[in-house]
């Protein structure tokens, strides 16, 4: 019973801890979006590398015609509504102030 608590626990904080602008680095979908964003700056930018990377392992990974291919090279398959595109906007701005404000 204690186990369960204490792993009910710590999903919890890792939940709470979670930007809802960080990858999922298991989602196929996620990942293509990862890498639109990240081809813009050459995969040299903040996780880029990383995303780089783990586009190249499994499960991004797939043999097709006996060559070996990622799904991140698809494009994203993005449904937003307006709401979402708002806070999206707000987030950025934010961030954009943040980094503005660190120089």
């Amino acid at each position: 019973m204690k186990r369960m608590a204490l792993v009910s626990l710590i999903s919890l904080c890792s939940a709470a801890a979670a930007d809802e602008f960080d990858f999922d680095w298991n989602n196929k979908n996620d990942m293509r979006g990862a890498w639109l964003m990240c081809a813009t700056t050459g995969f040299t930018q903040g996780e880029c590398p990383k995303v780089f990377e783990r586009c190249w392992q499994p499960p991004m990974i797939y043999r097709k015609r006996h060559k070996i291919r990622t799904y991140c090279t698809g494009t994203p398959q993005f449904s937003m509504n307006e709401a979402d595109s708002e806070r999206v906007r707000q987030e950025a701005f934010r961030r954009a102030q943040d980094e503005a404000g660190d120089r």
